[in-house]
């Protein structure tokens, strides 16, 4: 969801790299035990077994630190449904691919998933703005261009690509509400359904 300043990562030793992942990590458990509001950098640490003054070396605020979990948490997402998505032949296998790949990951990493949304919803940007609301392209690329291809080629019926993109990221962050409400949900029973709903949703014969 969001980037990391060229040049900073690629200079990172072994050992900066582990402690600044041990904080994100922390911070997730933070945000997830008290909200983000009351996920303070002396919280954070507390669950790391670190001083605060070491956090602040490796992130300079706790706006800097929560938003590294959400960039991260929603990186990782990106990087599964990717990889999913290339070894996948035809528009409807990629868009089940997609589709598996984005429940698959929010059932096995729902803990950094809930905690990025939170922060998502509560956070707001230097103009106000809610960071959920602010809009990035990037975000939706590869399910746009799935849709649209499917759309223009008869495998999904003919609607508005907002339309399409909204219906399919509307059944899959289900997914995120339900751990949201209870960490240790099942989700079995809304992967087994929620790919064939969304098929018929769009109108495509591979239900």
């Amino acid at each position: 969801m969001r980037s990391e300043p060229v040049g900073r990562a690629g200079s990172r030793s072994f050992t900066e790299t582990a402690r600044r992942e041990q904080l994100t990590w922390a911070a997730v458990r933070t945000v997830n035990e008290l909200g983000y509001h009351r996920a303070s950098l002396a919280e954070i640490a507390k669950r790391a077994d670190i001083a605060k003054s070491a956090v602040v070396y490796y992130f300079s605020s706790k706006e800097t630190l929560l938003l590294e979990v959400v960039r991260s948490a929603f990186a990782a997402l990106g990087e599964e449904v990717l990889a999913a998505v290339r070894d996948a032949d035809g528009t409807a296998a990629r868009l089940r691919a997609y589709a598996d790949a984005y429940l698959g990951h929010v059932d096995a990493h729902r803990a950094a998933i809930a905690a990025a949304v939170e922060i998502a919803v509560s956070h707001r940007t230097a103009d106000g703005r809610p960071l959920y609301l602010v809009e990035n392209d990037e975000d939706t690329a590869l399910l746009r261009d799935i849709l649209a291809r499917g759309i223009d080629d008869g495998t999904f019926r003919p609607m508005p690509l907002d339309v399409a993109v909204g219906l399919a990221e509307s059944v899959l962050d289900r997914s995120i509400t339900v751990v949201q409400r209870d960490p240790h949900a099942d989700l079995g029973e809304l992967r087994g359904h929620a790919v064939p709903f969304l098929f018929r949703a769009l109108g495509a014969a591979d239900a």
